[in-house]
């Protein structure tokens, strides 16, 4: 499979593109800076910017999904996630490409009934922008028509863990947070990337947002 990820600089998307390279599967590593992502030995540098349309599209003709990872908490301007998604919806199909995976938030996910977490008391103040900026994101993906397969995946809303694969996980189709008996989740990179993966092979969950976490 020939996967285009933007952001592979970023930790999420290096780990995508890691797990991904590690796999079999042909990378390119999208980015503004193009020695970024060519520090991730396998893949393909190919250097594009997200406020030039033309060049994202000429980068990710050809590739079989595209792979969005925007989600760097260092980005001051939190519009530009949601942007990415209506790009992206955009440019594919003039590009060719059917599909694309987005790399969403964990903090509009439900972690009880009617509550999301990003509404919840004490919800880290920080994280609010983010988190409402990729719940926009995921908003206008469901609205999206027929000419693209979307797949929106959210990390826990508590915890993304730096750490390699452990395969201890659930994942869940859906809008509800995969949590423990004491409420709790998490989720390693590893295993993130591996659930991300998981999903571009097997096709499980088109045009819906699912989660995991243990």
């Amino acid at each position: 499979m020939n996967i285009a990820i933007i952001g592979a600089s970023g930790r999420l998307g290096g780990a995508i593109a890691r797990e991904a390279l590690a796999r079999g599967h042909e990378v390119m590593a999208i980015g503004r800076n193009p020695a970024a992502p060519a520090a991730i030995r396998g893949a393909r540098a190919v250097p594009a910017d997200l406020d030039d349309p033309d060049s994202i599209a000429g980068a990710v003709a050809g590739s079989d999904v595209i792979v969005s990872s925007v989600t760097d908490r260092t980005t001051a301007d939190r519009s530009r996630i949601p942007a990415t998604a209506a790009l992206l919806l955009e440019l594919a199909p003039r590009a060719g490409v059917r599909r694309i995976a987005f790399v969403g938030g964990g903090g509009s996910l439900y972690v009880a009934p009617g509550l999301r977490a990003v509404d919840a008391p004490g919800f880290p103040k920080r994280y609010r922008a983010e988190a409402l900026a990729q719940a926009e994101a995921l908003r206008i993906l469901e609205g999206a028509g027929d000419d693209v397969e979307w797949t929106y995946l959210s990390p826990p809303p508590q915890y993304l863990l730096p750490g390699e694969k452990t395969g201890r996980y659930v994942v869940r189709a859906g809008d509800e947070a995969v949590v423990d008996a004491d409420g709790d989740s998490a989720i390693t990179d590893g295993d993130f990337a591996a659930v991300l993966v998981d999903e571009l092979e097997q096709n499980r969950f088109p045009r819906r947002r699912f989660t995991a976490g243990s």
